[in-house]
């Protein structure tokens, strides 16, 4: 994200979707070190917007969290996610 950044503000344009979690914003057993990495991620996002609001560039260059469903693998067999 960081990395294209300085060429999108150049272009001023650009659009960056980065693949979140539902994990990211609920708790729930075995999932911590998975949940923290997408919670991070997400706060990313959410800061790196206000940034490019701030700057003038927030209608120019979006940052998008996409929060998708369970995918079924072994990881969320018995979980509530």
């Amino acid at each position: 994200m960081l990395k294209v950044l300085p060429l999108m503000k150049a272009r001023k344009r650009g659009v960056i979707i980065n693949v979140a979690s539902r994990a990211g914003t609920i708790d729930y057993v075995g999932s911590f070190a998975y949940a923290v990495s997408k919670t991070a991620l997400v706060r990313a996002v959410g800061c790196i917007q206000k940034e490019l609001d701030a700057e003038g560039l927030g209608d120019e260059i979006q940052v998008y969290a996409l929060h998708p469903g369970a995918v079924l693998t072994d990881m969320p067999k018995g979980s509530p996610i």
